[in-house]
């Protein structure tokens, strides 16, 4: 059986508990984590456009999580790759097939049950895509830690 977590990460700041969750179950099981970013391009008029987040954002914001995780004695490295827009679950799906991934975790932004409209999340569109167990951690699940684990999502 694998021993790598995958770990998918935004810039957008709501993945601490996310971060949490993976350095938590990496540091009882001995797995490694990896943490993944995901560049969103898209094509227009003036060429091709990163559209995720500011050059060298994710690349920072995903080494100051492994370096965070790594604090801890877990073994964490960095992934960062590119993408077309609308793509982003694909590629973590993609990843998590290379690295023979045992799971995949990430956060969710939302603090509620309802969709996002029209077309759904990436975190929606990797429950449907993907083989391996994808956890979902809750924002708000960070103040507690009870709550982070009732309250994730765990699917197949």
């Amino acid at each position: 059986m694998s021993k790598t977590i995958l770990l998918a990460v935004d810039s957008t700041g709501h993945t601490e508990a996310a971060v949490e969750m993976a350095r938590d179950l990496a540091s009882d099981s001995g797995d490694r984590v990896v943490v993944l970013h995901v560049h969103e391009y898209a094509f227009g008029r003036f060429g091709r456009i990163q559209v995720d987040c500011a050059e060298g954002e994710g690349e920072r914001v995903a080494a100051d999580i492994a370096d965070r995780i790594r604090g801890f004695g877990v073994d964490a490295t960095v992934d960062v790759r590119k993408t077309d827009i609308g793509h982003i679950a694909r590629s973590i799906v993609a990843a998590s097939d290379e690295l023979d991934a045992r799971m995949i975790i990430l956060g969710s932004a939302r603090t509620h049950d309802l969709p996002r409209l029209p077309f759904g999340s990436v975190s929606l569109r990797l429950l449907h895509m993907s083989e391996k167990p994808v956890l979902i951690v809750p924002r708000a699940a960070s103040s507690d830690r009870g709550a982070a684990t009732s309250a994730a999502v765990m699917a197949k």
